[in-house]
């Protein structure tokens, strides 16, 4: 007989009252190798003309840029993306309440930088006790 084994707990989460909002993004080139949790920022999308037209191109949210970048848009839930040489398609979530320890930030920024533009956009932090 095989022996139970119960699913890992998610650390990203904190909270589950109703699900995720989740939307595909492109991770912009450049960007390097961003994990799961990472806060994304937009800084632009694709043209009308291109077929999945309106699809954002985001990079990891750093204070210090003037791309867009330095405002949070969404939160990626792959567990590792590439976009070192290319931009590279991914899935990211719109909204949400999420463990603020778990979240990554570009640059130097921290959870306490963004946390107040985070929650204006549905992206709510709150402490998980372990």
């Amino acid at each position: 007989m095989a022996e139970y084994t119960s699913p890992s707990f998610d650390e990203l989460f904190a909270g589950g009252v109703q699900p995720e909002r989740m939307t595909a993004i492109i991770i912009k080139s450049g960007s390097g190798v961003v994990t799961r949790g990472t806060v994304l920022g937009r800084v632009s999308q694709l043209p009308e003309s291109d077929l999945y037209a309106g699809t954002p191109i985001v990079a990891p949210v750093d204070s210090t840029k003037t791309d867009g970048s330095q405002n949070p848009y969404c939160i990626l839930a792959d567990s590792v993306i590439d976009a070192t040489t290319g931009d590279a398609r991914a899935a990211a979530y719109l909204d949400g309440e999420f463990n603020r320890d778990a979240l990554k930030f570009g640059g130097t920024d921290t959870v306490a930088q963004h946390e107040v533009a985070m929650r204006n956009i549905g992206l709510i932090t709150k402490r998980v006790v372990k």
